[in-house]
């Protein structure tokens, strides 16, 4: 984040002393306690990121860093006004763009450069983009825009996305200059018209007061944003997690701090009495922030007034007492004022550190793989911290028109850099021209499906309490022309043909490619039933799943409109069949409201009473929640999710008169857009299954075939001989590494339908 460092915001001379969290270097003294407190709100940030458990409301340390960055601007901005009667707008900008342009240009370049090396032209213009939105501090606007969930998505978020907090703040510093500036202007007009008041002999009143004027247009400020906040994180969460008007009462109650106490306050018992109570209380605010909040927390809105008062409470603290305080020792360790120092810097560098190399593996990174990464990106906080950050505040550039400029000039290096990153990852991933769809006769298969290519089961051997021994996948029989596409498509990327241009859907358009559901997107909260299918059938057919569930939505639209069903597609993403608690996708918090659609579905399966019920959900892959906590061991987690399948089973198929399980798909071991859009042949896209997921499926198949429920297996439309083509024909087969394009899905209605029986 962008606060001013303490260097740069001293207050009044303090009264000799060595205690480094008062220590003075010949001039006005240096809060070492808000350096040590940006090192808090940096490491809570960060330690969310990385995925620490216990943290899980680290990003609060956003908001401590919106309290400091409006104290110290507001305090540096009052003593030009109260010394000079003006405010410079233009040194202001100056020392903004000294302070923050320089790494930040830095993390944009190398970010765009290693997307076009690593990532491919997909990821690549997305990031580009990503990339000149932060450039001209707007990336708030850019994310709310595309509606970005921070903290609920199939793939890692953009590497850029963390710059919303530095739009944030750039945004309240072009209101609030100006708001000062003109609240100067008009207390010197108005205490001239009461000076020529006076010297005609008429009485004037005292002299209006610049603190006054500015406290009444602050508080007007951050009462009317903390209002819109909180009406904002209710009906459209995710914008106000963004928005500049739902953040700016953050900075505001900052601004608040530095005006209403004044540095020349009286040094006595009752100053430190007050200032140790409010910055112990101060520090337990942002802890239990930090400790308490999670995922399921509606922020900003009122809850995150917990960190910002926490955060004032300290800086108010500092300027009522300037001498040391437990809190005060506390955050002026060195340690802490030296990542203070970074914090600006490792703020910057270790998100897309982070992300980057996750996109790129195409899977979640291992706690050793974060932690090798967060030691680097510590290390390049340290050398951007001083080799970039503070060369550029040094006098020679310090006024004038020139740091001024660095802001087009920044704007201007990072689109000339991310257009040229986007043409070099396109040209090269497109070096081997146009190729056409893959056709069977490249691949000839031939002979008996193997063991491996399953389609419909019955029967099952005995199966532990977890579903641990499955049955072995079943054979199809004769093979399906779609199966015999998908074998020429192994065998065209075993042998390495090149990668055909006229995908579908095309890899520029497959973040887009999502299911239609209507208006029942039960995920943001619909309880209504939406009629899809024949609205005349005679039979009736329901989807019961998650995101797993809802892929297969176009081919249950094509089944049930050429079968004659009405169809009712019962799917919410991230929550999984299981009668189990899971976390939150992508976090440890319990999913509350999956047990709550689970009731509503259940019971809308017996309203409706199906002629067929097909269920379809991918398995838990991290935690699960029960009366006892959170439960990660996969022996616990298998055994409880096994249990919870047979238990939804038990509930459900008395009132179907035929269930259906459709095991889960295979899932890639790596993102096929990111593979595709860095290759030129499809070679290196071919992957096999993933083993958690498999593992998870079999689970699925014995639970059903233990309550005698019907299990379709797909695999073969998926895989052969356990290798998984990105591409089937010319249709991407995943948009990310465990769904399905809607394309691919509509393709599998026949042999799906027939599966079923109900293919007409």
């Amino acid at each position: 984040m962008t606060s001013e460092t303490a260097q740069e915001t001293p207050v009044r001379p303090a009264n000799a002393s060595t205690d480094p969290a008062v220590a003075t270097t010949g001039g006005p003294r240096q809060r070492a306690d808000i350096q040590g407190l940006r090192a808090i709100a940096v490491l809570a940030v960060v330690a969310v990121h990385v995925g620490i458990s216990s943290v899980t409301g680290g990003f609060v340390g956003v908001d401590v860093f919106f309290a400091i960055s409006g104290f110290l601007i507001t305090q540096q901005l009052l003593r030009q006004a109260e010394r000079d009667q003006r405010v410079s707008l233009l040194g202001f900008y100056a020392r903004r763009a000294r302070r923050i342009l320089p790494a930040a240009t830095l993390v944009l370049l190398l970010t765009c450069a290693y997307a076009a090396w690593q990532l491919g032209y997909v990821r690549t213009k997305s990031v580009v983009t990503d990339a000149i939105w932060s450039a001209g501090f707007a990336a708030n606007i850019h994310f709310a825009q595309l509606q970005t969930d921070y903290f609920a998505a199939d793939l890692p978020p953009s590497p850029l996305q963390h710059f919303w907090s530095l739009a944030v703040e750039e945004q309240f510093y072009l209101l609030w200059p100006v708001v000062v500036m003109l609240c100067v202007w008009l207390v010197r007009r108005a205490n001239r018209h009461k000076e020529a008041l006076r010297r005609m002999g008429a009485r004037a009143g005292k002299p209006a007061s610049t603190r006054r004027w500015l406290i009444i247009s602050v508080l007007v400020l951050t009462v009317g944003s903390l209002l819109w906040s909180a009406h904002m994180t209710q009906t459209n969460p995710e914008a106000a997690y963004f928005s500049p008007f739902t953040r700016a009462w953050e900075l505001g109650l900052g601004a608040l701090a530095a005006l209403a106490i004044r540095e020349d306050s009286p040094q006595n018992a009752t100053a430190r009495w007050r200032a140790q109570s409010l910055s112990v209380v101060g520090m337990f605010l942002i802890l239990c922030a930090c400790l308490q909040f999670n995922d399921a927390t509606p922020f900003p809105g009122t809850p995150a007034l917990v960190p910002v008062l926490g955060s004032v409470f300290i800086l108010v603290a500092g300027s009522l007492w300037q001498g040391p305080t437990v809190v005060n020792r506390v955050l002026s360790l060195r340690p802490l004022r030296v990542l203070g120092d970074w914090s600006y810097s490792l703020y910057l560098w270790h998100f897309p550190l982070l992300v980057l190399p996750e996109i790129r593996a195409g899977r979640p990174l291992h706690w050793w793989e974060r932690a090798g990464l967060l030691i680097l990106a510590v290390a390049f906080a340290a050398g951007s911290y001083h080799f970039v950050e503070q060369p550029f505040r040094r006098p020679r550039i310090k006024r004038g028109l020139v740091p001024v400029a660095l802001y087009p000039l920044s704007l201007a290096l990072v689109i000339t850099v991310g257009v040229g990153a986007n043409s070099y990852a396109t040209n090269a991933a497109r070096g081997g021209g146009y190729h056409p769809a893959i056709t069977l006769s490249e691949g000839q298969p031939t002979g008996a499906p193997s063991a491996s290519a399953g389609a419909t089961a019955t029967g099952s051997p005995a199966a532990g309490s977890d579903g641990s021994t499955p049955k072995a996948r079943p054979t199809i029989a004769p093979l399906d022309p779609a199966v015999a596409l998908l074998r020429a498509s192994v065998t065209a990327a075993q042998q390495d043909k090149a990668i055909p241009t006229d995908l579908t859907p095309a890899l520029t358009k497959v973040a887009d490619d999502k299911e239609d559901v209507g208006s029942c997107d039960y995920l943001a909260g619909s309880r209504s039933l939406c009629l899809r299918g024949d609205p005349q059938g005679t039979k009736t057919l329901v989807i019961l799943g998650d995101s797993h569930g809802r892929h297969w939505i176009p081919a249950f639209d094509k089944i049930a409109t050429r079968a004659h069903y009405k169809a009712y597609y019962l799917v919410m993403p991230q929550c999984i069949v299981s009668q189990v608690v899971p976390d939150v996708l992508n976090g440890t918090e319990a999913f509350t409201g999956c047990a709550d659609f689970h009731r509503w579905a259940i019971a809308q399966i017996e309203k409706i009473h199906p002629d067929l019920l097909v269920i379809s959900s991918r398995s838990a892959t991290t935690g699960i929640h029960d009366s006892s906590g959170r439960h990660t061991d996969s022996g616990y987690v298998h055994k409880a999710e096994y249990a919870g399948y047979q238990q939804l089973l038990d509930e459900v198929t008395p009132d179907a008169d035929r269930t259906v399980w459709i095991r889960d798909i295979p899932a890639l071991a790596t993102d096929p857009v990111t593979c595709l859009s860095s290759h030129s042949s499809l070679k290196p896209c071919l992957s096999r299954p993933d083993p958690g997921l498999e593992a998870g499926a079999d689970r699925q198949q014995a639970a059903a075939e233990s309550r005698g429920v019907q299990v379709i297996n797909m695999d073969a439309w998926f895989c052969w001989l356990d290798e998984c083509p990105a591409v089937v024909g010319s249709t991407l087969t995943h948009r990310d590494t465990n769904h399905m394009t809607t394309a691919y899905s509509a393709s599998l209605a026949k042999p799906l339908g027939e599966q079923l029986g109900i293919w007409r």
